[in-house]
């Protein structure tokens, strides 16, 4: 069941990703990327809210609502990041690196909060950091609007060691708590993005070919979430997060067939390395 969670989630996000790229590049304003996720992140709360009846809490302590509040919190740095990786890529680039990336950091914090790895989980630990590189050697990269190759690697190593450490909160909620973690981490979020997006002057009124995509992002986004809250509240975080590490397939996928992105040999390699972390993680 944990591993049938994992897997909705992680199917979900992948192409969530996707489509938070296709709604800020619709958009054509890089800062738009904070409204954006404040209203994705608000309408994943209002999904995970309606999907209480699921799986309702059987109690939620105090000690949950932090955890949870801190989960929104990184995911209020980890979003708009990710928007704008995705939005001007290379998609190739920044889904794997940052998918590695959030697997990587429950798979060395979780052990500090309790969770044991096995020798197969190591493993794949040392593996991730490899195929992270061999991803990061794009094909040359064209059209003036896309990122330059060190940017777009700070944008997911940052956005993914958020999301990672979304992962680690949630694996600190308790399964009595239900999918509340989920809806006070995406309505934190939310809110924290909306503040951000005001306050900066930042806030900006989203374009008509933004708002389709956008809504797919927030719908996806906030059914991944309440998936992944269940799935760490039952499983081992480190095992959870690598198989949520398959998201990029996908979101390169889905740029390869209808963005037409380039992928060089040596990336080939990188997911086939990376793969094998996600199946060392899984299987140990």
């Amino acid at each position: 069941m944990v591993l049938l969670l994992a897997v909705a989630s992680s199917l979900s996000l992948g192409v969530a990703d996707y489509l938070s790229g296709v709604a800020l590049r619709n958009d054509g304003r890089a800062e738009g990327a904070l409204t954006y996720t404040a209203l994705a992140t608000a309408l994943g709360a209002a999904i995970a809210l309606l999907a209480l009846p699921v799986a309702t809490p059987e109690s939620f302590t105090a000690r949950d609502g932090w955890w949870a509040a801190a989960a929104g919190c990184c995911l209020g740095v980890a979003l708009p990041l990710l928007m704008l990786g995705m939005s001007r890529g290379p998609i190739a680039i920044v889904a794997p690196v940052l998918g590695l990336v959030s697997l990587a950091v429950p798979a060395t914090f979780g052990p500090l909060l309790g969770d044991e790895l096995s020798v197969l989980e190591v493993a794949g630990l040392l593996l991730a950091f490899p195929a992270a590189a061999l991803v990061a050697l794009s094909p040359t990269q064209r059209g003036s609007n896309r990122l330059p190759v060190p940017q777009a690697l700070a944008i997911a190593i940052v956005s993914g060691a958020f999301l990672g450490g979304a992962a680690v909160c949630y694996g600190q909620t308790t399964a009595a708590s239900g999918i509340g973690p989920g809806v006070v981490s995406q309505a934190t979020a939310a809110a924290l993005l909306s503040a951000i997006a005001r306050l900066s002057g930042r806030w900006l009124r989203p374009r008509r070919r933004g708002i389709k995509p956008a809504v797919g992002f927030g719908a996806l986004s906030g059914v991944a979430t309440v998936l992944s809250v269940l799935a760490y509240q039952r499983g081992s975080v480190a095992v959870v997060a690598a198989v949520l590490g398959l998201a990029p397939g996908p979101t390169i996928v889905l740029a390869r067939l209808l963005d037409h992105e380039e992928i060089a040999r040596i990336q080939f390699g990188g997911f086939a390395v990376g793969i094998v972390a996600v199946a060392l993680f899984a299987f140990g």
